[in-house]
């Protein structure tokens, strides 16, 4: 699934803090120069996603911590760009295949 973006639905933003908490990104991050433009494109590209319902389902059925963020997420390369800095900053090296 892809996700389409529409203007103006600021309340949708919210479900990515939830999707970071959710995948262990620290939001601590979002003052940091590299990683703050990473935080304030995603919370932008969020508040204008038309599968923010979508995205609430996800966020429902993966109360626990995710292995990644879902496909249809508008966010995804975002995201992983985050995790993998996570990673890196407790020094776990790792290794995607593509």
């Amino acid at each position: 699934m892809s996700c389409s973006l529409s203007g103006g639905r600021l309340g949708a933003a919210v479900n990515i803090g939830r999707m970071m908490e959710r995948l262990g990104i620290d939001p601590a991050y979002g003052v940091l120069p590299r990683y703050g433009v990473i935080f304030s494109s995603a919370w932008r590209t969020c508040s204008r996603c038309a599968a923010s319902a979508e995205c609430a389902e996800w966020l429902a059925e993966t109360r626990a911590s995710a292995v990644g963020p879902p496909r249809f997420c508008p966010n995804a390369d975002l995201l992983w760009e985050l995790l993998l800095g996570e990673a890196d900053k407790i020094g776990l090296g790792i290794i995607l295949e593509t």
